[in-house]
């Protein structure tokens, strides 16, 4: 239950004559010449040596990143998993503190003022906050998602994954100076977190993965990797719970500051070279033929070639270069939309689409708001966020390291979406009407299955692309997903103040629950021979 606040044929060099049938030439069409129709398979095809490896595990073993990867999602894992139970009391004392009087001596964690009324309104705040710092967070992922996954498709996965993980480390050092400094604007945290959120480590990792791993092995892959993140947060409340909250984020600060040089010393570059180029060359020419088509649009201005040094031609030549700059500086400026369009390239990506927006809205909204409400609902201390992350760890390593594969390959990568999203309705279901913290604990159990939704669905986009658009596919899913998350918990916070002073206060959760259901009859529709890998 991590929060997203909240980790990859050659062409000739001359550009080809356009004839007047190319005037339409549009970026779908660039699309189309590195993937090919919708109804043709991935190019991509497994690396030989994959072909003879006796399992899984040993193949993943022997591959260069998919370890390094994984390690430093337990590292990321350990240091989210560490502060969970640190923030949400840490931010209402701090809004309590500036906005309605708190002494600079109390605090609002439990045991202390939490019952006060300053710490009742700095709780409101801080979920205001959080819910706002969310949708900003989301929406520049919804804008940037796809484009920097695609931008790491043709410079490499290393370089983005580092940009990305350096922006991460202002997070822990917000969370640390505000607890240092009373007085300091908790916006701090938020605007930390809301930077962090321009390259997501996830999208970039996964990429990876799929540069390395072979189409049948990526759902166990991608369950592997989400198992690592499980470790994390298994093992984080031991750690947690023996220090102050002070300690604690030094302690997040320190693993994530490790987790940067290592990545800067051994994590090596997944994407082949010789890919990266010819994706950067596919990709130019296809620019220039869409430049070079709408150019033609307009008389005279594509000059023959024998009448370029002509000076009576001066003035068209001028013209000509002008409007291809404007050209040229538009597709840039629009480039982030129209890297989506991958989505709309078939029935499978838009479908994908539908389950990531539908499910993404219920994700995030119990990501961003769950603790928020057990904290003041039922007075979850730090032990029993620490008790409730270690469940969701342990149970979590064991859906994904048998459940996750045993359904795969029993079953089919369809039935465990549909089978993951009707956990998550269940759950929600159980938080809405839970009356005390075993409630709690009950549903955040049942929910683990649930989990199994996310390494899925990634596994079947990375299926049905070419190897040249692995970065693209999965930014543009998070760019649908971060729109679901940036709207979710505004829409469960509007449900809370409904419900906050009702018999059943947690009755919000429904709404979830509600996405979740047509999340789930989405997933009845995908076409199996598309989303099973076998």
């Amino acid at each position: 239950m991590p929060s997203s606040n909240q980790p990859f044929t050659s062409s000739s060099e001359s550009t080809p004559m356009i004839s007047s049938e190319d005037h339409h030439t549009d970026d779908t069409d660039s699309q189309s010449l590195l993937a090919g129709d919708e109804n043709d398979e991935p190019s991509s095809s497994p690396p030989p040596s994959s072909v003879s490896s006796p399992s899984f595990l040993a193949f993943f073993l022997r591959s260069s990143g998919p370890p390094q990867v994984f390690f430093l999602t337990i590292l990321y894992a350990l240091a989210a998993g560490c502060t969970v139970g640190v923030v949400p009391p840490t931010m209402t004392t701090q809004y309590a503190r500036i906005n309605h009087g708190l002494d600079l001596l109390s605090d609002c964690t439990v045991g202390g003022n939490e019952s006060s009324q300053e710490c009742r309104d700095g709780n409101d705040d801080a979920l205001t906050a959080t819910a706002v710092a969310s949708f900003a967070s989301n929406m520049i992922l919804f804008c940037t998602g796809s484009l920097v996954g695609s931008i790491s498709d043709e410079v490499g996965r290393r370089r983005m994954l580092l940009t990305g993980m350096g922006l991460g480390l202002l997070v822990p050092l917000a969370l640390v100076l505000i607890q240092l400094y009373p007085t300091m604007n908790p916006a701090w945290f938020y605007a930390a977190s809301i930077s962090s959120s321009f390259i997501s480590y996830f999208t970039i990792s996964l990429a990876a993965l799929s540069d390395v791993i072979p189409p049948r092995w990526r759902a166990s892959c991608f369950g592997l990797y989400m198992c690592g993140f499980a470790i994390g947060i298994a093992l984080a409340p031991i750690l947690a719970i023996p220090f102050s909250h002070i300690q604690v984020s030094l302690l997040s600060l320190g693993l994530v500051v490790f987790a940067y040089l290592y990545g800067l010393l051994f994590l090596p570059e997944t994407l082949p070279t010789e890919t990266s180029e010819q994706t950067r060359r596919c990709r130019r020419e296809a620019a220039e033929r869409e430049v070079t088509a709408m150019l033609l649009k307009y008389d005279g201005i594509i000059l023959p070639i024998d009448e370029m040094d002509d000076p009576s031609r001066e003035a068209q030549k001028t013209k000509h270069f002008y409007l291809r700059q404007r050209i040229q500086v538009s597709r840039l400026l629009f480039r982030p939309y129209r890297e989506l369009l991958i989505l709309n390239r078939s029935n499978i990506f838009r479908l994908l689409a539908l389950l990531a927006f539908f499910s993404g809205i219920s994700a995030s909204g119990d990501q961003t708001l769950l603790l928020y409400y057990v904290v003041q609902r039922f007075q979850f201390n730090d032990t029993d966020v620490a008790y409730l992350f270690m469940l969701l760890g342990l149970l979590g390593i064991l859906v994904f390291t048998f459940l996750l594969n045993g359904m795969t390959r029993c079953f089919g990568e369809k039935v465990v979406v549909v089978v993951a999203f009707i956990f998550g309705a269940i759950t929600n279901s159980i938080y809405a009407l839970a009356s005390d913290k075993k409630g709690i604990f009950v549903g955040a159990a049942i929910g683990t299955v649930g989990m199994m939704a996310f390494p899925t669905i990634s596994a079947i986009k990375a299926n049905n692309v070419d190897e040249r658009e692995q970065g693209q596919i999965q930014g543009a899913l998070l760019a649908v997903s971060s729109l679901a998350s940036a709207l979710g918990p505004g829409l469960l916070r509007l449900g809370y103040q409904k419900t906050k002073d009702t018999e059943y206060p947690g009755a919000f959760f429904l709404i979830a629950t509600t996405f979740y259901l047509v999340a789930t009859v989405c997933a009845m529709t995908l076409p199996k021979e598309k989303a099973n890998s076998k």
